[in-house]
């Protein structure tokens, strides 16, 4: 339900938090914004990634899966993350000149712990830890959080949420669009030309960085947590039996749409991955180089299926943590061709700031009693609007 006469044509600033699948910090992102829908304006005020205390991230690693803990663990862990949030968003607020008293809201993803989408005979669960209420007690402001758990609830599967905010930065009248994040793991956004939000199709691809940063870490010791620039896969060439092991992976040959994540492609995937390599004798950067390729394919492959026959990609919009690996952006240009491939910097919003800036869109939606999902990407029966308003202060948002 909307927020009773609230004004949403006139410009807000909200805070966006997002942390991503990788594990790596917090990314905050500050926008203000105006207007809802097609509509709505958005302008970037400032983001920051805060990288998350080592034991911290030590504590979020131990809960995934296939870790085992405590109802306690688990609780003390929600508590902290929530704490965490909570300091990096006054942190970055204070930084900008702002306080509290100048924020409309904070829109949280907070670490999420499992995501299994609804499969035949089982509902889809969604789970995250960072409690929000801290968050929002702490900085004296509403927040909206949880909110892949509405689209679950409808039958969907919770993902790609950012095909909303897609379809609001990137419709053109004449160009057919593939937004493509790579994160942890990666999804892209299909935007037809002059696109209906019912046009509009998205899914995750497979595998973004985290297999890549997985081997990186094993074989640096820790001492590396992923391949900057690219640089080791650059030194070693793709062994072409391990990729094509790789690339028998059962998520590829599912129906869209589908979600993927840690279940799919976490540690003891990583480790079938030595495995095989072992098996091959596949050097180090080789291994690298492979890994990297196999997200590159991966993506390729869902272009071929599922864009081409629905009139092919005229532009990629390009982002996320994969965008600063020159290997693998050459990889991805060398297989996509002739298409072009852009970086969503060169559209106003850094590409690193761009998850953070999507909640914030989203969160908003919320806040004006708006549905912000995707039916068509996500699977969901109908739209929803998105997630829970938690306010500690009494405070009403907007």
């Amino acid at each position: 339900m909307a927020v009773p006469g609230a004004d949403f044509d006139s410009p807000r600033i909200l805070v966006g938090v997002m942390c991503g699948t990788s594990g790596d910090g917090i990314s905050i992102g500050m926008v203000s914004t105006s207007g809802v829908g097609r509509e709505r304006r958005v302008k970037l005020l400032r983001h920051e990634v805060i990288p998350y205390p080592t034991e911290a991230r030590r504590q979020l690693f131990r809960l995934f899966p296939p870790q085992r803990f405590s109802a306690a663990e688990l609780g003390v862990a929600h508590q902290l993350f929530g704490r965490l949030i909570g300091a990096a968003v006054l942190a970055v607020l204070y930084r900008s000149g702002l306080g509290p008293g100048d924020l409309t809201a904070v829109v949280t993803q907070a670490p999420t712990l499992i995501h299994c989408p609804p499969q035949e005979g089982r509902d889809g669960f969604h789970l995250e830890i960072g409690e929000p209420a801290i968050i929002s007690e702490m900085v004296g402001v509403p927040v909206v959080a949880d909110l892949r758990p509405s689209d679950v609830a409808a039958g969907g599967h919770g993902a790609p949420l950012s095909a909303y905010a897609d379809w609001v930065l990137f419709s053109h009248p004449r160009l057919n669009r593939a937004i493509q994040n790579i994160g942890g793991i990666a999804n892209v956004t299909f935007v037809p030309a002059d696109a209906a939000l019912d046009d509009v199709l998205a899914f995750d691809t497979g595998p973004g960085n985290m297999v890549i940063d997985a081997v990186v870490q094993r074989l640096s010791g820790g001492r590396e947590l992923f391949d900057a620039g690219g640089g080791r896969a650059a030194r070693g060439e793709v062994h072409q039996p391990l990729l094509r092991r790789l690339m028998d992976h059962p998520y590829l040959a599912g129906p869209i749409p589908k979600t993927s994540g840690r279940e799919d492609f976490g540690e003891p995937f990583a480790e079938e991955t030595f495995v095989k390599a072992a098996s091959l004798g596949v050097s180090d950067d080789d291994l690298i180089a492979t890994v990297t390729a196999f997200t590159a394919e991966c993506i390729a492959f869902h272009y071929q299926r599922e864009l081409t026959p629905r009139g092919g990609v005229d532009e990629v919009v390009l982002y996320g943590g994969g965008a600063n690996n020159a290997t693998l952006v050459e990889m991805l240009s060398r297989r996509l061709a002739p298409t072009r491939i852009r970086f969503h910097d060169e559209f106003g919003i850094p590409g690193d700031a761009r998850e953070a800036v999507t909640w914030a869109i989203l969160g908003d939606e919320t806040l004006a009693g708006r549905p912000a999902n995707v039916p068509s990407a996500s699977g969901a029966r109908h739209r929803v609007v998105l997630g829970k308003v938690v306010s500690t202060s009494g405070a009403q948002a907007p």
